[in-house]
């Protein structure tokens, strides 16, 4: 199981135009910032601006998972697509904080104990703090006090992602639920 090789075979897929844009997001984006935690899969957000879209919203990802069966990546699991090992959820841009994150991204070397590092776009720290602000279970709320506690945050950059994408009330509410004081108070 070899998440590097996961991550190039989704860079892969942009290098061939199957998918416009994407970004690595979530906990395997985090570990660029804060200390490892546990995750099962590998979530991408991608741009479908060019997919195929049905009258009843359904947005289908035919393009991406034809790319992949031809490279050999058939198997699903019960969260995605198996490659090299790993499931792969492809997440739709499916709201305004999606978009900016996703245009804001920028391509790092993921911190992965490979040489050489594995060069992928990933969501910036800002904006994966705001979606699991915005997303609100359990283990997005342990993510955001490891960014708060290690300092792995630009503060401003958050309080105006929050503030752009109406999700103010969100933070002050994950500020209770975790018993600190709102750190953007004072910004």
């Amino acid at each position: 199981m070899s998440l590097s090789k996961t991550i190039e075979v989704v860079a892969r897929l942009a290098e061939q135009g199957t998918v416009e844009r994407y970004a690595i997001a979530d906990a395997v984006a985090a570990l660029n910032y804060i200390e490892p935690t546990l995750t099962e899969d590998l979530d991408v957000l991608v741009s479908i601006a060019h997919f195929e879209q049905r009258q009843s919203g359904l947005i289908l990802l035919d393009p991406i998972e034809n790319a992949l069966a031809e490279l050999g990546y058939a198997e699903r699991s019960g969260v995605g697509i198996m490659i090299e090992g790993w499931p792969v959820q492809f997440l739709p841009v499916a709201s305004e904080l999606d978009k900016e994150a996703l245009d804001r991204a920028e391509e790092l070397d993921i911190g992965l104990t490979v040489t050489p590092p594995v060069k992928a776009r990933c969501l910036r720290a800002e904006h994966i703090v705001a979606t699991a602000v915005k997303v609100g279970r359990l283990k997005d709320l342990a993510r955001v006090q490891a960014f708060l506690q290690q300092g792995a945050v630009d503060l401003v950059a958050l309080k105006g992602v929050l503030e752009r994408h109406h999700l103010m009330n969100a933070w002050l509410s994950f500020c209770e639920k975790a018993d600190i004081e709102n750190p953007l108070e004072t910004i």
